[in-house]
């Protein structure tokens, strides 16, 4: 049943109908009552679209992750949903993966929807496509970023400072255990590894330790990316006694391809995780870690977004600093 047919069975108006899906004051308890009988009787559900085209509002945001299987980008869009739920919207989760043409398609789909904010998790997201994309389809939208150099009118940045969790790290490989052949792991091609990468470099050169770019492995995020980094180093007789990995994952596949090479963690290597998920929790020896926040991240992502679309002001840059969490493999 429709609206008309809703009011011709009730005996009332359409806008009588109206004011009792909106819960107006200005309705006879009677008549509220036969038509919410009748509402209930038809299982009649009010259409979302044509409540946006009156309150000029979907109460919808769409989500764009760069790898939803990655378990980090998981729990920061599961917490994001969580809390804009909270708030009253609906998530549409977009999953690019890693594919600018399929990013491009997934903002003009979501501004063909008429979301009322866009929310971008992953540093991959800042770069010149995105920033066309955003001015072609979304010029009146609020965007919300994550970990990105993008700036804008409309554009919002929530950034987990990464760069500085390779301060933490080198600084206690350095200082507590006294180690200074350190292997960098990197992974995707963003302004935030690049960050990580110099960052690391000038470390080094505080500390008076000839920076070897030998020692610098880029791999795909993974087990496999992980295993591939340990056969790197070790193919072109790399000396390192600790590693820092790209992220939580890729740390443990390489812990398991040192386990191959008959080198014990931490006795022999040190390895420093990135990101604090549960798979640094569960491996053997738990794994030292950056941790990135990543559940304040999602909250705070969600946050900015809704004091945006509530008028509140905010900043358009805000970061996140993370913290360095010992455990057993250093």
């Amino acid at each position: 049943m429709n609206i008309y047919d809703i009011a011709k069975e009730a005996g009332v108006s359409i806008s009588t109908v109206s004011r009792v899906l909106n819960n107006h004051p200005n309705v006879k308890k009677q008549t509220k009552e036969n038509v919410l009988s009748v509402l209930k009787k038809s299982n009649y559900i009010p259409s979302s679209v044509a409540k946006s085209l009156v309150n000029k509002a979907t109460k919808t945001i769409g989500v764009l992750a760069s790898d939803i299987r990655h378990i980090h980008y998981a729990n920061i869009a599961f917490t994001i949903e969580q809390k804009l739920s909270t708030y009253g919207y609906n998530v549409i989760l977009c999953n690019t993966g890693n594919d600018k043409s399929k990013m491009k398609d997934y903002l003009r789909v979501l501004a063909e929807k008429q979301v009322d904010g866009v929310i971008m998790v992953g540093s991959i997201f800042s770069c010149d496509q995105t920033a066309e994309s955003i001015q072609r389809y979304h010029s009146n939208t609020p965007v919300v970023m994550h970990n990105t150099s993008l700036r804008g009118d409309n554009i919002y940045n929530i950034s987990s400072e990464e760069a500085y969790g390779i301060v933490l790290a080198v600084d206690y490989l350095v200082q507590e255990k006294g180690i200074k052949d350190i292997a960098l792991v990197l992974d995707y091609d963003t302004p935030v590894v690049y960050q990580k990468h110099e960052i690391y470099r000038e470390k080094l050169e505080e500390y008076g330790i000839p920076y070897l770019k030998k020692r610098v492995v880029r791999t795909q995020s993974g087990l496999s990316g992980g295993v591939a980094a340990i056969e790197d180093l070790t193919k072109h007789g790399v000396d390192f006694s600790a590693v820092i990995g790209c992220d939580d994952i890729t740390s443990v596949g390489a812990m398991q391809q040192l386990e191959k090479y008959g080198r014990r963690v931490p006795g022999d290597v040190a390895v420093i995780g990135f990101n604090n998920t549960l798979f640094s929790q569960v491996s053997t020896p738990a794994m030292t870690v950056i941790d990135n926040k990543e559940e304040i991240t999602g909250i705070m992502l969600s946050r900015a977004m809704g004091d945006v679309l509530s008028g509140q002001p905010i900043s358009p840059q805000t970061l996140i600093y993370p913290e360095l969490i010992l455990r057993g493999t250093t």
